[in-house]
């Protein structure tokens, strides 16, 4: 077994499996000025040149990249923005512990409510149709409020 194994180059570039060659030595660039040994800076070298330098060391890499990779996560960055102060005074319930509405930010849980209310989750009308427990059928039904009611 190979005591040298290195990890994927694009986990190491922190881009994703689609990136393209500028991106890559751009990436690699950027890590190499930030890095603050040697070995690292061997390394994101080593990573643009598996990236750029040699099509099937990238194949290769391409094939062993998990789906959907996605190193640089936007999406974390835009929630830590959005809800970067917490609408809660910690403070304030170190001191008493007691809740009060001055110690809510509440606008900002408004907000949150909002948000969640006009995103109703998808529905499949088409299975909850096909799926009905009792066929409907003209006459009576299948369960009277007395069976509810009293079993």
């Amino acid at each position: 077994m190979k005591k040298d194994v290195r990890p994927n180059p694009f986990h190491v570039l922190g881009l994703p499996a689609d990136a393209d060659r500028e991106s890559i030595v751009e990436r690699g660039q950027e890590l190499s000025d930030l890095a603050e040994t040697d070995a690292d800076r061997d390394l994101y070298q080593w990573a643009v040149g598996e990236l750029v330098h040699d099509a099937s060391a990238r194949r290769m890499h391409e094939l062993l990249e998990a789906p959907g990779a996605d190193y640089r996560d936007e999406r974390w960055a835009r929630f830590g923005r959005r809800y970067r102060r917490n609408p809660a005074d910690l403070r304030a319930l170190r001191e008493d512990g007691t809740l009060r509405a001055a110690d809510f930010d509440l606008s900002a849980v408004i907000g949150v409510l909002l948000d969640w209310s006009l995103d109703p989750p998808t529905v499949n009308s088409v299975a909850a149709v096909q799926g009905v427990p009792v066929s409907p059928e003209l006459g009576d039904p299948p369960l009277e409020v007395a069976d509810v009611l009293f079993g």
